[in-house]
């Protein structure tokens, strides 16, 4: 660019060459004398206006700026079916499920990790650093609960996350999902950059997982000391589900090696041999980088490993390749190898789980498996893999029916199933995963269920079919999944509401009630559980699946302006 000396002007007609060389202010000020004393009253007034105007929004937002403009959700309307009332009313009631948690939680338990909803007292078992309060940060901002954000907020503020109580080994996966990712997620709700002060804090407390031989993180931290604990290896869910909060908080901050680091992690294992192309044993060796133990699964500490493949795939805007071929690599192989269903209801599809080898079939589908068929979705409309979205209803069938099939309406862990020669895993018994045994003859009500329960048949406040029920009526629009999703919530009220909150349930089976209670409300019912509901009974649009992903604890991030940070 020219410095404005150097700039030559013809001279016209209308103008002396002496006002065309004018500085910028000369001619200013030559255009203020030439108005009458009115107009300069009137151009005053609106000058001061402006300022005044500017400086007062510039006051809200530092001092307050998540409360100068809030959020309202207008009624959806339906031509078809007048449900505006209907969604607004269950919208509303979720809402205050979210009221009474918190205001448990806050009146026993502000500070702490955990509120117990039975005992009305609280425990620290993440290390201290108010985990609920920061995992239900965006919940609370997005349901329009201003104050309590506001409350939160000033706490999150004054935490100092470089320590934690005394020996506490941080574990490294969780508070990147929830801590990481409530507080990123928080920010760009909200812009208050106190908040992203705090994120880079947890962020940088946490990256010394990273210091090992491969790369491959430890899977906890001495956050007080400033190292990991070292350990010999890691699960796979654990080492490849922190790149999404790495790489949120590099677009943020400007900090590539974020992203960088966290990458470094996702190359390693898709170079590393598999015993199937795109299925991973959970297990990997720190030291070595390779995988050759434990189950092949998309449930517990497997899962969202493929969930974020596609994830980040969708958060590049689609142009980080790599993750499309992995996901559809690790799709396509799930859907050859461990997609079963059940020999009572041709309906209900399930996934299981393989050994290491990917040889031997466990008949077991996992609540947390339950993420599959919404995940299945979104691939669907981001890849153009229409079959995937078929799978996807039948699995979300399946999830509901683990709620809609027992006593109160509550899922347990995990159902089994029988095979055609009568195979399958113990009901009574924690066998291991592949140990299967002769079954007796199948009870009326397995014949009816499609299924038959294991020894663990607690419910504790799982989040994973109501994520799956909210993805798929936003892509399909049908509303059978408002009404599976309202049914399971109305279940949730009846069988887990205490006085101060809401507790895990020990037997789903069982009518008893508060005898079932366990005393435990973890953080991701506020963070997961009730935000999947709100969305649920939303406007499509409201966190729109086009602008917006979810991490594996539920923080929606705004999918990034450019492909790199």
């Amino acid at each position: 660019m020219h410095s404005e000396s150097t700039v030559e002007f013809a001279p016209t007609d209308e103008q002396p060459l002496l006002a065309k060389r004018q500085s910028w202010k000369g001619r200013m000020r030559s255009k203020w004398y030439r108005m009458d004393r009115l107009s300069r009253v009137l151009f005053s007034l609106v000058i001061l206006t402006l300022g005044a105007a500017t400086v007062s929004r510039i006051l809200i937002e530092v001092f307050s700026p998540f409360d100068s403009r809030p959020i309202t959700i207008p009624p959806r309307v339906d031509e078809d079916n007048d449900t505006a009332r209907t969604d607004d009313e269950r919208r509303q009631a979720v809402r205050a499920a979210m009221q009474h948690a918190w205001q448990g939680y806050r009146q026993y338990a502000f500070g702490k990790d955990e509120l117990q909803p039975v005992s009305n007292s609280s425990n620290n078992k993440w290390g201290g650093w108010g985990v609920t309060l920061i995992d239900a940060l965006d919940t609370l901002h997005m349901m329009e609960l201003h104050a309590e954000f506001k409350e939160g907020v000033r706490h999150v503020a004054n935490l100092d996350f470089t320590q934690a109580k005394n020996g506490y080994k941080t574990p490294f996966f969780e508070m990147v999902i929830r801590s990481l990712g409530g507080l990123l997620s928080a920010y760009e709700m909200s812009l208050d950059q106190r908040l992203l002060k705090k994120a880079k804090e947890v962020g940088d407390v946490l990256m010394p997982a990273f210091d090992t031989p491969t790369g491959i993180p430890y899977p906890r931290v001495n956050v007080s000391a400033g190292k990991a604990i070292p350990s010999d290896r890691v699960c796979i869910a654990e080492a490849g589900t922190v790149q999404l909060e790495y790489w949120k908080l590099s677009e943020l901050t400007g900090i590539p090696d974020y992203h960088e680091t966290a990458q470094r992690v996702v190359d390693l294992l898709d170079q590393a041999d598999k015993p199937h192309k795109g299925l991973y044993p959970i297990w990997i060796d720190i030291a070595s980088g390779k995988m050759d133990s434990g189950s092949i699964t998309f449930g517990g500490m497997g899962d969202s490993w493929y969930e974020y493949m596609l994830k980040q795939y969708i958060y590049s805007r689609y142009e980080h390749d790599q993750y499309r071929r992995m996901y559809e690599e690790s799709i396509d192989s799930m859907k050859q190898l461990m997609v079963r269903r059940s020999i009572y209801d041709p309906e209900m599809y399930y996934v299981g789980d393989l050994d290491s080898s990917a040889t031997k079939f466990s008949p077991r589908y996992q609540h947390l498996t339950c993420f599959v068929p919404g995940m299945l979705a979104l691939g669907s409309k981001a890849l153009d893999r229409p079959d995937d979205l078929e799978l996807a209803k039948q699995l979300t069938y399946t999830c509901f029916q683990m709620y809609n099939r027992t006593e109160t309406g509550l899922s347990p862990e995990y159902v089994q199933f029988r095979d055609t020669k009568n195979f399958g895993l113990s009901s009574t018994k924690n066998d291991s995963d592949f140990s299967l045994t002769v079954l007796g003859g199948a009870s009326d009500k397995e014949k009816r269920d499609g299924f038959y329960l294991g020894p663990n048949r607690s419910y504790i406040l799982r989040p994973e079919t109501l994520e799956s029920i909210m993805i798929m009526y936003r892509i399909t629009g049908d509303k059978m999944y408002k009404e599976w999703g309202w049914q399971i919530f109305q279940s949730i009220e009846k069988w887990t509401k205490t006085p101060a909150g809401y507790s895990a349930y020990r037997d789903v089976t069982s009518t008893k009630g508060s005898k079932e209670w366990s005393d435990s409300m973890e953080s991701f019912f506020l963070a997961e559980t009730l935000k999947y509901l709100y969305l649920l009974f939303s406007p499509v649009d409201y966190y729109s699946l086009e602008e917006y992903v979810f991490n594996t604890e539920a923080h929606p991030f705004k999918i990034m302006r450019h492909a790199r940070p």
